[in-house]
């Protein structure tokens, strides 16, 4: 692993540690990164998301289990914590690839899955408002409101729960702001089907491809915008 401004000893040492999911090994490698003068993008872009995306390959391979996936998506969120502080104390800022409201909907309390994907979401540049679990429709709303948001993002893991992402479609529209923001869904009850029925923009079946979602997502609206 090569990169313009992480040595490589330190830079594998990073990768080792994020796909083992060793979280104080990872802050270390990443602390030692900064302090040889690492580029904190580059530490992100070049290190830290091709060690997660490899680990969600791993995982959607079997060749591990959801305790090491979510073991290596703390630790990655970690680091990527360590560097906005760095970047805030140096008083430059990392540009924003687009702000993402993520959270899981009313009546559900997991959240393992969303809780991935935001880690990925900022280790991609993305800034991700996790509002958590059990989270009202309107909630999603606010925060998107609050915070010029581009992206919601709703998780449901239980069939029973499932309509509260209908339930934020639906608001939106009711609100007239359906067409302000992209709305995507997940989580083990959501299917492409049913993200169709209730009119949501996207629908991923895993973390990694919930990123590449709103990356395409974005760029269309881009594109379309320009």
């Amino acid at each position: 692993m090569v990169t313009a401004s992480v040595p490589l000893e330190i830079a594998e040492k990073l990768k080792n540690a994020l796909v083992q999911g060793d979280k104080d090994g990872a802050l270390e490698a990443t602390r030692q990164a900064l302090q040889a003068g690492a580029d904190p993008l580059e530490l992100v872009q070049e290190v830290i998301v091709p060690s997660l995306t490899e680990v969600g390959a791993r995982f959607e391979a079997l060749d591990i289990f959801l305790p090491e996936l979510m073991a290596a998506g703390e630790a990655g969120n970690a680091c990527t914590g360590l560097i906005e502080e760095a970047i805030l104390q140096s008083g430059s800022q990392m540009k924003s690839r687009g702000v993402v409201v993520i959270g899981t909907v009313k009546g559900d309390i997991h959240d393992i899955g969303k809780n991935i994907v935001a880690s990925l979401l900022k280790a991609h540049g993305f800034k991700a408002i996790d509002l958590g679990k059990d989270v009202p429709a309107a909630a999603f709303i606010q925060a998107a409101e609050a915070n010029r948001a581009d992206v919601i993002a709703s998780s449901a893991l239980m069939s029973i729960t499932r309509a509260g992402c209908r339930d934020v479609a639906d608001l939106l529209r009711e609100l007239g702001l359906r067409s302000r923001y992209l709305f995507i869904v997940g989580g083990g009850s959501i299917t492409q089907d049913y993200a169709d029925e209730i009119g949501a923009d996207g629908f991923a079946e895993t973390a990694g491809g919930a990123v590449e979602l709103v990356k395409s997502l974005l760029a269309r609206r881009e594109t379309a915008g320009a």
